[in-house]
This record gives C-alpha cells, structure tokens and sequence, in this order.
C-alpha cells in the first residue's frame, strides 16, 4: 500500500537557514547533517522497492491559497493556515504495513527531530485495509 509521509518544520528554523544560504551560500550544518540522512535513507528504500517519490518544497513565501469566494475564485498569499510548523517535504511510499510506514517515519523524526504526518494514499472515505 502507498503511504505519503509529511515533513513539517519549524517557521523561525527554516527563515533562518534559508537567510544563511542567501548571505554566505551556505546551509547550517544541522540542515547539511538532515540532506545526509535524507540521501542514505533514498538509497535504502530505493533496495527495498518502497520508495516512490520525494520532493521537498519551497518557502511558504511562495506558496498560494484558492479558496471559493463570492465572485469565484479567489487567490491569496501564503499557505492555507498559519502555523509555527511548516510543510517542506513530502515522500510517496509502498510499504508492507502502516507500521513499516511509521517505522519509516520514526527514523526520520530521530534524525532530524521535525514532525512527520503518515496518511494512507487512495482509501477514500470509509475503512482502510491494512
């Protein structure tokens, strides 16, 4: 079964490390440190057959909400809730098991102490196989 795995961080520690790429073209070590893991953890799942897709996202500066509004559509700036945590990366994986998901996702809470929402893909309402 495909799962989907969010990455959020915090706001204040993504503003800050994306001001210290601009100013000196470099990240934190900590952010450096994150890249590692996220590169060994690719080449694992990529042997195991579960990985699918990963991408991480732009600044939430960038980002667009569509919302319905009275007149049609309307378009306003920034993400769609205000929030101290922020979505930066998303990855797509076929796991045995909602637990080999969250196994997955634990480790990537260990090594860079950021959140990670795990959500089943294409159940649709209702109950969901395990």
């Amino acid at each position: 079964m495909k799962y989907i795995l969010l990455a959020y961080t915090n706001a204040d520690d993504w503003q800050a490390a994306a001001a210290q790429m601009a100013t000196t073209g470099e990240l934190p070590p900590e952010v450096l440190k994150a890249c590692e893991f996220y590169e060994g953890l690719h080449k694992e799942l990529t042997e195991t057959g579960e990985f699918v897709t990963t991408e991480g996202l732009s600044e939430p500066v960038h980002a667009r909400t569509v919302r319905k509004g009275d007149g049609g559509p309307v378009v306003t700036d920034g993400p769609f809730a205000e929030s101290k945590e922020v979505l930066v990366s998303f990855a797509i994986l076929d796991c045995a098991s909602y637990d080999r998901a969250l196994q997955i996702a634990a480790r990537v809470v260990d090594a860079t102490g950021d959140a990670v929402e795990v959500r089943p893909i294409g159940e649709g309402p209702g109950p969901m196989e395990q």
